[in-house]
């Protein structure tokens, strides 16, 4: 008797495990869903919607951690779980690193840096090109405008120069993104063809994108030219990802010498948005 009592508890205990769940209706709207909840009514006084956990600030979310660079820590197996954030009126999901919204303002999320404006000239970026070749100089960005800079997809990289190296942004979510780069240059040389400066923008250590900018129209010698010259383009980045960018300079058999400098005024920035 006992046996058979066991056997029919399994099989029932068998039969919820794998069953659905369906709240305020009898009938099942669709065979695919494990869990509905259904809203009979279709007027407004009777109505019924589900309400979620919420938090008033991202500091009131689980796992927040002030200590760790994207301000939570890691746990894997929370990856999908939602909940309201009241105070940026969003719904927002952990994706086994960190709690991001779902939906954004104005198509995407962005974050803008510039150079730092008081530099002093001889500390620019700076390349020297002569009839052999040029060099390459990483171009440091951070937050110089108060107005328009901001970090708001938490990518910058607070470790900055390391072996003469700039590793500008980390992603912290994978995505397609478009990237504007913008760089006043200045150059000072000899050279009877127009100089020709190449921004490269560097995932990874590998050049993704480069644009090779004319500083002048005219063919004639030149001793000092400065041009506002810009890039733009859409990358897939994965989470961890890194970006910086390089510029060098662009030789040819007429140039004689040419020093290249990124100048930092309001035309040197980079815009990074998710879309």
């Amino acid at each position: 008797m006992k046996q058979k009592l066991y056997i029919t508890l399994f099989i029932l205990s068998a039969q919820l495990a794998f069953s659905q769940v369906i709240v305020g209706s009898s009938v099942n709207p669709s065979p695919n869903s494990m869990f509905s909840i259904v809203n009979k009514e279709d007027n407004a006084a009777k109505s019924k919607g589900l309400m979620i956990p919420s938090v008033a600030t991202e500091k009131d979310l689980p796992l927040y951690n002030a200590s760790q660079p994207d301000h939570f820590t890691d746990d894997p197996s929370m990856e999908g779980m939602i909940m309201y954030q009241k105070d940026i009126k969003r719904t927002v999901v952990y994706d086994g690193g960190k709690w991001k919204p779902t939906f954004y303002e104005n198509g995407g999320r962005t974050t803008r840096a510039s150079m730092n404006p008081a530099t002093a000239e001889g500390d620019f970026p700076s390349v020297a090109c002569i009839l052999i070749g040029c060099g390459e100089k990483d171009v440091p960005f951070g937050f110089y405008n108060t107005t328009l800079d901001g970090d708001r997809l938490g990518i910058l990289d607070p470790q900055g120069i390391v072996n003469n190296n700039f590793n500008n942004f980390t992603f912290q979510e994978s995505g397609f993104y478009k990237v504007l780069i913008s760089l006043k240059v200045k150059t000072s040389g000899l050279h009877v063809s127009p100089p020709t400066i190449s921004f490269r923008a560097l995932k990874n250590g590998n050049i993704l994108a480069r644009n090779d900018v004319a500083l002048n129209e005219a063919i004639l010698i030149t001793a000092g030219a400065n041009r506002v010259g810009t890039m733009e383009f859409m990358a897939m980045f994965d989470k961890g990802d890194q970006l910086k960018v390089q510029v060098s300079g662009g030789v040819s058999i007429l140039t004689v010498a040419d020093v290249y400098k990124i100048v930092p005024t309001d035309g040197t920035f980079i815009s990074i948005e998710k879309l």
